[in-house]
């Protein structure tokens, strides 16, 4: 993801606007986490089982198909757009994997025919899981914007102590201190645009927002690229 800016960077300014473009591309990647299929597969990750008088964790005994290595992906019978696989690796366990997986808010669990691969339907999300998604998404802003000040602090240091070892002269740390301030202050608003979209794709007809000041950058969404994003 690329920013826009109308006057030729120094050195520093060109290494701070590269790792900025970097943050912005992570960010999007993380956002299209929340709330899909993969957050709630990673839901799994934490489930434990009690096996042979062992706590144990569900990772143990079974594994989550990836959808590229899945032999079944073409069968209309297990069609995997909402829902994903799970081999389970000791069959006499298959039972108590499915009700445990039941007890974890999967409600539609079963078992492929003459095999000991596992089905889970992913269900719909409830208006408190919409809520954590819409929360997960603000702290995701909050660390982007954390490490977009932190790029810029970093530049500053540089170019301090280039001064006080004479390698550039004043004329030249001046405006790059301007330029790197405008990089911060530009990456800070696609950030939020960026989060305020995948907000509003997320709770969809239950999202409000929270001031005049989101409202405006609402307006200033609907004219924006980023308004194609994380299309449902």
């Amino acid at each position: 993801m690329k920013l826009d800016t109308d006057t030729p960077l120094d050195s520093y300014s060109l290494a701070a606007m590269a790792r900025t473009e970097d943050i912005l591309g992570f960010l999007v990647d993380d956002l299209n986490v929340v709330g899909s299929k993969d957050a709630f597969k990673n839901i799994l990750y934490g489930v434990r089982l009690i096996v042979e008088g062992k706590n144990r964790r569900l990772s143990d005994f079974s594994e989550i198909i990836n959808e590229d290595e899945d032999e079944d992906k073409n069968d209309k019978n297990n069609k995997l757009e909402d829902s994903f696989k799970i081999n389970v690796f000791r069959e006499n366990l298959i039972e108590d994997i499915i009700s445990i997986i039941k007890q974890n808010g999967f409600k539609q669990v079963n078992r492929v025919k003459d095999s000991t691969h596992i089905l889970v339907k992913i269900p719909e999300p409830t208006q408190n899981q919409l809520n954590e998604f819409a929360g997960e998404t603000k702290r995701i802003e909050r660390s982007a914007i954390s490490r977009i000040a932190r790029i810029k602090s970093d530049a500053i240091q540089r170019i301090k102590a280039a001064l006080e070892r004479e390698y550039i002269e004043p004329h030249i740390a001046v405006p790059a201190k301007a330029h790197l301030e405008n990089i911060q202050q530009s990456a800070v608003f696609e950030i939020r645009l960026i989060s305020l979209k995948k907000r509003k794709s997320l709770l969809g007809r239950f999202f409000s927002y929270s001031d005049e000041e989101e409202k405006k950058l609402g307006k200033k969404l609907e004219k924006s690229p980023h308004n194609d994003l994380f299309a449902n």
